[in-house]
């Protein structure tokens, strides 16, 4: 007698319900889901879009730094700060905003500066300062009060500053003036520590000659310790 197909075979047992996912394995397989569908959205589109957001916020600082458009606005503000840097660096810029047009006197040591001429040296720097009104750091270009006093009563002011604020009204052209012309000769690295740069000597347009400076290498910076008025005006 021909048995029965299936007849010595056991019948199935059901399968056991799959163990419940912790939390954390949860969450990394929904993860694994948004990513995949992220890769076939790319796929079927040709385009680059945001990635899902992760869980909880985290993990976006990756996507900022995988991000070409991030790498390349750093570059560029690394270059901009860079060149502003190297600008201010070797030429320097006087703040207009930054000056003090009404102070009424001098605070604090002298100021003194790398050259004794030059259009970055001290007497250089004087007529510029005197072509913005800036007081405060024309006059502590200058050591000593009675050397202070000798330029304002030149000028017929009762100080210092009140002097710097009378030349500032006879300027005509704030851009010529402050752009002072020095022969080769004192644009040369000084053989002593104390020189007189006599403002005939320079290409002063814009504005009035400011007299005969007598500039001393003080520490590391020429300050003017001396002054008198020119022959030429």
């Amino acid at each position: 007698m021909t048995d029965e197909p299936g007849k010595d075979l056991a019948p199935r047992q059901p399968q056991p319900p799959a163990p419940p996912m912790d939390p954390e394995q949860l969450r990394q397989f929904q993860e694994f889901q948004r990513f995949q569908e992220f890769q076939r959205f790319q796929e079927a589109t040709g385009q680059a879009p945001q990635p899902p957001q992760q869980s909880g916020g985290k993990r976006w600082w990756l996507v900022v730094l995988g991000s070409r458009l991030f790498w390349r606005a750093l570059f560029l503000l690394l270059v901009v700060v860079s060149v502003v840097w190297a600008y201010n660096h070797f030429f320097g810029v006087d703040d207009p905003g930054d000056i003090a047009q009404d102070s009424g006197g001098v605070t604090g040591p002298a100021q003194g500066l790398s050259a004794p001429a030059g259009l970055q040296g001290t007497v250089g720097m004087f007529y510029k300062h005197v072509s913005f009104a800036d007081t405060t750091r024309a006059c502590t270009l200058i050591l000593r009060d009675d050397t202070r006093q000798k330029f304002a009563n030149a000028v017929g002011a009762s100080d210092c500053a009140a002097a710097v604020k009378e030349l500032k009204s006879q300027v005509t052209s704030v851009d010529k003036y402050q752009q002072v012309m020095f022969p080769p000769d004192m644009l040369k690295t000084p053989t002593s520590t104390k020189v007189t740069i006599d403002s005939c000597a320079l290409t002063v347009e814009g504005g009035p000659r400011l007299g005969t400076f007598v500039v001393e290498k003080v520490g590391s910076g020429w300050v003017i310790t001396d002054w008198s008025p020119s022959t030429c005006g």
